[in-house]
C-alpha cells in the first residue's frame, strides 16, 4: 500500500515538473516569437538607385537616390560610393580621373575640375546621408546633377555625358540599423544584404 502511495506521489511530482518545464518552454518560445515579430514590424530596407531623368520635371538630371522601402525607420550609419573597386573619397578627384579628356595632363586635371565648379560649368547638389534617419518610404537624392546646356556650358555638358556613362561602372555600399540596433550591410547594384553586428566604415578605416 505504501509503495502504491509513493508511486502515485512520484508520478504526480514528475507530472508537475514536466508541466512546469512545458510551460517554461512555451513562455520562452512565445517571447522569442514576439521579439521577432516586433523586430520584423519595424525592419528597414534600404535601396540605392541611380538615374539620369527627372520624370516630374521632364529633364535630364543625374541622381543617386537612397530610399527606405521597409516598414520601420532606418539610421544610415555610412554610405560609400566605389569606382574601380576604390572608395570615392573626393568627388572632384573622381571626376578628374574618370571623365576629363585624355589630352589634359595628369597634373592639370584636378585644377581643371575645380575651375569647372568655380565658373559654373559643374553644379552638383549633395544631401547628407550619413547618420541620417529615414522614415519608411522616405528617400533622398544623395547627388543631383542637372545636365548643363550644350550651347552655354559646353564643358559641363561634356563632363555630364562622361559621368553619366561612368555611372554604370559605380557601386554603392550602405550600412544601416533599425530602432532595435539590428544592422545590415547592403551592396548595389548587386542588391545584396547581410546582417552585421555593427557598422564599421571602411572609408574611415582607410
Amino acid at each position: 500500500m505504501k509503495l502504491q502511495h509513493r508511486m502515485i506521489e512520484l508520478i504526480v511530482a514528475v507530472s508537475v515538473v514536466v508541466i512546469s518545464l512545458a510551460s517554461l518552454f512555451v513562455a520562452v518560445y512565445q517571447g522569442i516569437v514576439m521579439d521577432r515579430t516586433m523586430k520584423a514590424s519595424v525592419m528597414p530596407v534600404i535601396q540605392v538607385e541611380s538615374g539620369n531623368i527627372d520624370d516630374d520635371r521632364e529633364t535630364w538630371v543625374m541622381t543617386i537616390n537612397v530610399k527606405n522601402t521597409g516598414l520601420g525607420p532606418a539610421e544610415v550609419r555610412y554610405f560609400n560610393m566605389y569606382w574601380g573597386g576604390e572608395i570615392i573619397h573626393d568627388t572632384s578627384v573622381f571626376i578628374a580621373r574618370c571623365c576629363l579628356p585624355e589630352e589634359i595632363p595628369a597634373d592639370e586635371r584636378l585644377p581643371f575640375v575645380h575651375d569647372a565648379f568655380r565658373n559654373g560649368q559643374l553644379n552638383l547638389v549633395f544631401d547628407n546621408v550619413r547618420r541620417r534617419f529615414l522614415a519608411p518610404q522616405e528617400d533622398i537624392d544623395y547627388i543631383a546633377f542637372d545636365r548643363p546646356d550644350a550651347t552655354t556650358q559646353p564643358l559641363g555638358h561634356a563632363l555630364w555625358d562622361s559621368l553619366d556613362a561612368v555611372r554604370h561602372e559605380m557601386s554603392y555600399e550602405v550600412c544601416y540599423c533599425s530602432v532595435f540596433d539590428d544592422c545590415w550591410l547592403a551592396r548595389f547594384p548587386e542588391h545584396s544584404r547581410e546582417p552585421v553586428r555593427q557598422c564599421i566604415d571602411p572609408a574611415i578605416a582607410d
